[in-house]
């Protein structure tokens, strides 16, 4: 086990890289060398506590302060419209789901915890999950609707709490992948592996719901 106390744009990078070559050897349904290019990422966990840019509450180690008024279809529509990027530092966001599906499957390697708990989790989910946001703060009385929402990483949700993006300090942005979709064309493939010889770490349903928040066929 490998404590991860600090995520930095690299990071980004590298979980986002390994996680693409393991989607490739999914779909193929070669386990064995999807296992052996995480091999770089497996075994983590997310010991740090995140600095915060902008003026914010106290911090939590929990995501699930996320605003009632927005749904996960709704979500799922932001994620597309922003083309799985982070619109605050321009990094890859691969949607959760999509990251417990490679948990479901490599469970030692990949470990999801649901509240995100300290020492019990991948850091990949912080440095690659993306949160729909609200451009202007719920807190504040910003609108649940799409304009008014926007994809954050959620390490970049967390710091910047109820606050605005431009009061974060401005960061070098990568330049944009084009055609990235969130490793959304494996979904399917990585969740059915995850189903026949994996451990689930979720709800019976949630894979389908969220394949169709998607509008994508059932695994």
């Amino acid at each position: 086990m490998t404590a991860a106390l600090t995520i930095d744009p690299a990071d980004v990078d590298r979980y986002a890289d390994a996680l693409s070559a393991a989607a490739r050897a999914i779909v193929t349904g070669n386990v064995v060398e999807a296992r052996e290019v995480i091999g770089p990422i497996a075994f983590e966990r997310w010991d740090g506590r995140l600095r915060y840019a902008a003026k914010a509450g106290p911090s939590s180690d929990t995501v699930e302060r996320r605003a009632r008024d927005v749904t996960d279809r709704l979500r799922a529509q932001v994620f597309l419209r922003d083309e799985m990027t982070c619109t605050y530092c321009g990094g890859r966001c691969i949607p959760r789901n999509i990251l417990v599906a490679f948990s479901d499957l490599f469970p030692d390697e990949l470990p999801y915890h649901p509240n995100y708990r300290r020492g019990a989790i991948h850091p990949m989910y912080w440095a690659l999950a993306p949160e729909a946001d609200h451009t202007f703060a719920h807190a504040r009385g910003g609108a649940g609707d799409i304009a008014n929402l926007t994809t954050l990483h959620t390490m970049c949700n967390a710091r910047k709490s109820d606050s605005l993006v431009t009061d974060l300090p401005p960061v070098d942005r990568p330049e944009h992948v084009v055609g990235w979709d969130g490793l959304l064309e494996a979904y399917r493939s990585i969740v059915a592996l995850g189903n026949s010889q994996g451990r689930r770490h979720a709800a019976a349903d949630y894979h389908t719901r969220w394949l169709r928040h998607f509008s994508q066929a059932p695994a």
